[in-house]
C-alpha cells in the first residue's frame, strides 16, 4: 500500500514537473501585400560625370540599378581637390516631396585623408556629409521637391599619396516620403 502511495504521488509530480516545464506557441496570422514601385529617388550623372580628371584619368561616375545606386572614382593630389557637379539625385515624382539623409557606412581612416565631404548642394543651400565621421547626417532631413534635383560634388584634401592602394568610403542615401523626426533605423545585418 505505502508502494501505491509513492508511485501515485510520483506520478503526480512528475506530471506537474511537465506542465510547468512546457511551452506554448500561438501562431497568429499576419496578411502583407507587397506591391514593387519605381523608385521615385535616383541619381543621375552631373555634368562633369565620366569626364577627364587629373594624369588622362577619368572622374568615373556609375548608376546602377535603375539609378538606385552610385559608385564614383576620383584621382586627387596633394591639398584640395574639389569635383565640382559628378552626380545629382533627382525627384521623379512630379507631385511630391521627400526627405533624404546621409549615413556614411565604412569611414575614411586613411591618414593620408585630413578631410573629405560630400556635398549636397540645392538652389541656395550646401550640406555637408563628413565622410570621416559614421553618423547619421545631416542633422536635418534635406527637402527634395517635386521634379527638384540636387547636385553631389566631391571635396577631398589629401596630405600624403601612394598609387599602390586606394582610399574607400561607403554611404547609405536615405529617403522618407513624409518629414520626420524620426532617427532612421539601422538596418539588419545581411
Amino acid at each position: 500500500m505505502n508502494t501505491k502511495k509513492k508511485l501515485i504521488a510520483l506520478l503526480a509530480i512528475a506530471t506537474l514537473v511537465s506542465i510547468v516545464n512546457a511551452s506554448v506557441f500561438v501562431y497568429y496570422p499576419i496578411n502583407i501585400t507587397i506591391t514593387p514601385q519605381q523608385p521615385p529617388i535616383v541619381f543621375v550623372g552631373g555634368d562633369n560625370a565620366n569626364q577627364r580628371d587629373l594624369w588622362g584619368n577619368t572622374i568615373t561616375v556609375n548608376i546602377g540599378d535603375s539609378g538606385t545606386s552610385l559608385a564614383i572614382e576620383v584621382h586627387p593630389t596633394l591639398q584640395r581637390n574639389y569635383y565640382y557637379d559628378i552626380a545629382r539625385i533627382k525627384n521623379n515624382d512630379i507631385s511630391n516631396t521627400y526627405y533624404i539623409k546621409f549615413r556614411v557606412t565604412q569611414a575614411i581612416t586613411d591618414n593620408r585623408v585630413n578631410e573629405a565631404y560630400l556635398i549636397i548642394s540645392d538652389s541656395g543651400t550646401q550640406y555637408q556629409i563628413d565622410l570621416m565621421d559614421e553618423n547619421l547626417q545631416p542633422n536635418e532631413w534635406i527637402s527634395l521637391g517635386a521634379s527638384g534635383e540636387l547636385r553631389v560634388d566631391l571635396y577631398i584634401v589629401l596630405s600624403g599619396y601612394d598609387g599602390s592602394s586606394s582610399i574607400s568610403v561607403g554611404v547609405d542615401l536615405i529617403y522618407s516620403a513624409t518629414s520626420t523626426t524620426e532617427t532612421p533605423p539601422e538596418l539588419p545585418s545581411t
